[in-house]
C-alpha cells in the first residue's frame, strides 16, 4: 500500500482500501447461502468468481484511489460468494464421514495460502508493479471457471424455480453495510459523527425491516427458524467471539512486535507465521478426529486453546517475537480445530435443503465478530495512549517511552480478547454432540421415512 499511494495519492482513503473489501465480502455472504440453496450451486459460483475477477481488472487498471476503492469493494462480493460456496459445495459433495477431512483440506489450502500469498505479493511489487497483485486473478479465475463448469456436476432441485427473496437480500445487505461501517470507524479517537450515528439509525432500520420480511417470505435467504436448531445458534455465538479472539490477535500481534519491540515489518509478519500454520493444523487435526471425537469434544478443546494462548498473550506480551509466534500458534490451532468442526457440524446436523443458508449463516457471524472484535479492540488500546496515538501514527519504531507505553497499553487489548475467547467457549459448551458417522445414518433413515 505505501507502494500504491506513492503512484495514485490519497493516503486519507487508505483505510477503505481494506474496509471496502471487508463490508462488502461479509454482507453477501447470507445472500449468496440462501441463493445457492434455491438456485443450485454451480450458477451462483460461477458468478462470484466472475465478480472477483472483475474487480481485480478494476483495481489493476485503477487510475485513481477511488477507482481501487470500487474494484477493492466488487472484489469483496465475489470473495463472499467464493468462500461460502466453496464450502457448501464440499459439503454437497463429501457427505458423513468424508466431510470432515475434506472441509479440513480447505483449512489447509488457506493456511498455506496465507503464508505464500503475501511473500509473492512482496516479490510482485519489488520487481514489477503493484498492478500485478490484481490481474493475476484473471487468468486463475478464467481456470476456476472453466474446471467449475467441466467438473461439477449437480442436479438442480425444484426449488430452484421459486422466487429469490430480493427484498430481504436488499435490506440485510443495507442495514448490515450501515453496521459494519459503525463497526469499523469505532476505534476512531474522534467523537462520533453525525456519518456514524446516520449509519446506526440505517443499519437499526433495514434490520428490523428484514426480519420483518423474513417473517413471511416463501423463500428467505436466512431462515429466522434455524435458530431454532440445537446446532445453529451455539455454533453463531462460538465462532462470532472465536473469530472476534482470532482476528484481534491477527491484527494486534504484528504492531506489538514492530512498534512495542522495534522489529521491523518482515519480523511482524513472520510473527504471524505460525498462526496461520498453527490454523491449518489445527484445520487437518479436525478432520481427522472428528469422527471419532464428536463435533462437542472438538470445538470445546479448540476454544480451550484459544483461552489458554490469550490468557499467554497478555501475559507475555512483553516477550520476545519468537514467544509470541509460539503463542500465536496455540491460537490458531484452536481456531483451526472449532473453524472446521462448527462448519461440518452445521453442516451435518442441519438438513441439506438449508444447509447454504446455515453454512453462510456462521461464517457471516464469523467475520461480524472478527470486526467488531477488531474495532473494539482498537478503541482501548486508542483510549489507553491517548494523546501519544498522534506520534505513533507514521512511526516505523518507536522511542523507548512510547514503546513501553504500548506494551501496557495492550494489557486491555488482549484481555478483551480472552474475554471473547471465554465466551466463544460458553458457546461451544451448548453444542449438542454426535460426530459424523453416528448423525448422518439418523438423518438418512429420517429422510427417507419422509419420502
Amino acid at each position: 500500500m505505501p507502494t500504491v499511494i506513492a503512484q495514485l495519492g490519497g493516503v486519507a482513503l487508505y483505510p477503505w482500501v481494506f474496509s471496502a473489501y471487508m463490508l462488502a465480502a461479509t454482507a453477501v455472504m447470507p445472500v449468496f447461502g440462501g441463493v445457492s440453496d434455491g438456485a443450485g450451486r454451480k450458477g451462483p459460483f460461477v458468478a462470484a468468481v466472475a465478480i472477483f475477477s472483475a474487480g481485480s481488472l478494476v483495481a489493476g487498471a485503477a487510475p485513481s484511489m477511488l477507482v481501487l476503492i470500487a474494484g477493492r469493494a466488487l472484489q469483496g462480493i465475489g470473495a463472499g460468494g467464493i468462500q461460502t460456496l466453496g464450502l457448501i459445495i464440499f459439503g454437497d459433495l463429501f457427505p458423513g464421514a468424508r466431510r470432515g477431512r475434506m472441509q479440513a483440506l480447505i483449512t489447509a489450502v488457506w493456511g498455506l495460502a496465507s503464508v505464500v500469498g503475501p511473500l509473492l505479493g512482496g516479490l510482485i511489487v519489488d520487481r514489477w508493479t503493484w498492478r500485478w497483485i490484481f490481474y493475476l486473478n484473471l487468468p486463475l479465475g478464467v481456470v476456476v471457471v472453466l474446471l467449475t463448469l467441466a467438473g461439477l456436476r449437480e442436479t438442480a432441485p425444484d426449488r430452484a424455480r421459486r422466487r429469490l427473496d430480493v427484498a430481504g437480500a436488499a435490506t440485510f445487505v443495507a442495514g448490515v453495510t450501515a453496521l459494519l461501517f459503525v463497526f469499523l470507524h469505532a476505534d476512531k479517537a474522534a467523537p462520533v459523527g453525525w456519518e456514524r450515528a446516520g449509519a446506526a439509525v440505517v443499519a437499526l432500520a433495514c434490520l428490523l425491516l428484514f426480519l420483518r420480511i423474513e417473517r413471511t417470505a416463501p423463500g428467505p435467504i436466512l431462515p429466522l427458524s434455524l435458530f431454532r436448531e440445537a446446532s445453529f445458534g451455539p455454533s453463531c455465538v462460538a465462532y462470532f467471539f472465536a473469530g472476534a479472539t482470532m482476528f484481534g490477535a491477527l491484527i494486534h500481534i504484528p504492531i506489538l512486535v514492530q512498534w512495542g519491540q522495534g522489529a521491523d515489518a518482515t519480523t511482524a509478519g513472520l510473527s504471524l507465521m505460525a498462526m496461520s500454520i498453527g490454523w491449518s493444523v489445527g484445520g487437518l487435526g479436525a478432520g481427522q478426529f472428528v469422527n471419532r471425537l464428536g463435533f462437542w469434544r472438538l470445538t470445546v478443546g479448540g476454544m480451550v486453546l484459544m483461552v489458554l494462548g490469550q490468557v499467554a498473550l497478555t501475559l507475555l506480551r512483553g516477550a520476545g517475537w519468537g514467544t509470541l509466534m509460539w503463542i500465536g500458534g496455540v491460537i490458531g490451532t484452536g481456531m483451526g480445530l472449532a473453524s472446521v468442526t462448527l462448519v461440518v457440524a452445521v453442516q451435518t446436523l442441519i438438513r441439506a435443503e438449508r444447509r447454504g443458508a446455515a453454512t453462510s449463516g456462521i461464517l457471516f457471524f464469523r467475520n461480524v465478530g472478527a470486526t467488531l472484535g477488531v474495532a473494539v479492540m482498537g478503541a482501548s488500546l486508542t483510549a489507553r495512549l491517548g494523546a501519544e496515538v498522534s506520534a505513533v501514527e507514521g512511526m516505523r519504531t518507536l522511542p523507548p517511552p512510547l514503546q513501553a507505553a504500548l506494551v501496557d497499553g495492550m494489557g486491555p487489548v488482549f484481555w478483551l480478547g480472552t474475554g471473547a475467547a471465554f465466551l466463544g467457549l460458553a458457546g461451544a459448551l451448548c453444542l449438542p454432540g454426535g460426530s459424523p458417522v453416528s448423525v448422518v445414518p439418523i438423518r438418512e433413515r429420517e429422510e427417507e421415512m419422509a419420502r
